[in-house]
């Protein structure tokens, strides 16, 4: 189907261009490829500057920058209040897209057609992560609940004074955020999800159900590396790990396994990509295990850089102990032709099928024995790459989001009428 050229309103998670969390990168792909559909004009609501970024489609996309705002009185209502002054031109667009999370007040208000992209749990958890006391899924906010949760979170993961304040702050401020999110939830006009769980987590919190569409990320073409005959891995075995040094990432349980590997008769090397305020802890874990001269620390690794180390290795290993939205790093494994190790969280099972094994998010014998089945099987794993990277093409996703644009204005005309 060849969806309609529309006029749309994007808004990004930050500053598009720059470097940041997967969901700025993701929005700056989306930018790219949406404007060789439709007519985008990008409203851009940040604390950074502008200026810095490489700003995609500049050919092709016109910007509204409001950029350098203040992260005081908090930083989420200086973008919101930042977006509100556009009100009046959103209001032009056939179609208002929020890839950020942030933004459902702003949406709720403007009487064109409106989609919202929930790609994290800011609408519904103070801290983005759906944890209750930073251990257990939540079932949904509530004022006093979130208040006594933000704080005890930050003191269990201990890292650093400076950054407690700073995210209990952040957190504890945006508990009213939260709570206008949900209240509006049902004047958006449509959701965007990433995966089934991410669907199901909202609908459970009273997020019209009806009103969501799954569409997957696409893996970017950047990572993606032809399919070779199955082989096998080498000697020793080289994992990858790449994203933020963060507890909630659950890096200490793929230190952990390293002896265990070892004692079970695999040579292993562990890769590390990235940085964090956990990495002197894990460092701590390595040496008192006695396994730091089996794991190479790269520290940030520039993303040109990355396509090749995933490539180089033979197994990525995803160890998160939290739901995460989609997990944008599986993609990047499976277009380099890597197979992967992932706890069993979110919609992993989804994104990876045949291509890896999975493990219990936090325990490193099932991590052990995952590892045990995917060294065993390896050929077949990597055999079953290409069919399951079809479900992420560019092509493919690229269309359903345009349905999802047409249909979404569609749907508004229909109401009208």
């Amino acid at each position: 189907m060849v969806a309609e050229r529309l006029d749309v309103a994007f808004v990004p998670a930050e500053c598009p261009g720059s470097e940041g969390s997967g969901a700025t990168h993701s929005s700056t792909v989306y930018i790219e490829r949406l404007s060789r559909r439709h007519d985008l004009t990008v409203y851009v609501s940040t604390q950074m500057d502008a200026s810095d970024a490489d700003l995609p489609a500049r050919d092709r996309v016109e910007y509204v920058l409001h950029d350098r705002l203040p992260k005081l009185p908090h930083p989420i209502f200086t973008k919101i209040d930042a977006l509100r002054e556009e009100s009046e031109a959103l209001e032009s667009h056939d179609l208002v897209h929020s890839y950020s999370s942030a933004f459902i007040p702003v949406l709720a208000d403007l009487s064109v057609p409106t989609l919202m992209t929930l790609n994290s749990y800011l609408p519904v958890c103070p801290k983005a992560d759906l944890l209750y006391h930073g251990e257990r899924k939540c079932s949904g906010p509530g004022p006093l609940k979130c208040a006594g949760c933000v704080p005890a979170t930050a003191l269990k993961r201990r890292q650093g004074i400076e950054a407690e304040l700073r995210q209990g702050y952040v957190s504890a401020g945006q508990i009213p955020f939260v709570r206008r999110s949900i209240e509006r939830a049902d004047e958006v006009t449509a959701y965007h999800a990433l995966s089934p769980h991410l669907r199901e987590d909202y609908a459970d919190i009273g997020f019209p159900e009806e009103a969501i569409t799954v569409i997957p990320h696409f893996y970017d073409d950047h990572f993606h590396r032809p399919a070779e005959s199955p082989g096998e891995p080498t000697d020793p075995v080289s994992l990858l790990y790449v994203g933020a040094l963060q507890d909630i990432k659950g890096v200490d349980t793929l230190v952990r396994a390293l002896p265990l590997l070892r004692e079970a008769g695999y040579d292993v090397e562990l890769r590390i990509a990235g940085r964090g305020p956990y990495e002197s802890t894990l460092r701590s874990l390595a040496r008192e295990l006695g396994v730091q001269g089996s794991i190479h620390w790269y520290g940030y690794v520039d993303h040109d850089e990355l396509p090749d180390l995933y490539a180089d290795s033979d197994a990525f290993v995803y160890p998160g102990v939290i739901d995460e939205p989609f997990g944008r790093v599986m993609l990047e494994a499976l277009a380099s032709q890597t197979p992967i190790l992932s706890s069993d969280v979110g919609s992993m099972d989804y994104i990876v099928g045949p291509a890896g094994a999975l493990f219990e998010p936090g325990d490193e014998r099932s991590l052990v024995r995952a590892f045990e089945s995917l060294h065993e099987n390896y050929a077949d794993h990597q055999e079953a790459i290409s069919h399951q990277l079809e479900r992420f093409s560019e092509e493919r996703v690229i269309d359903s989001l345009s349905s999802l644009y047409a249909d979404t204005a569609l749907s508004s005309v229909d109401h009208e009428v």
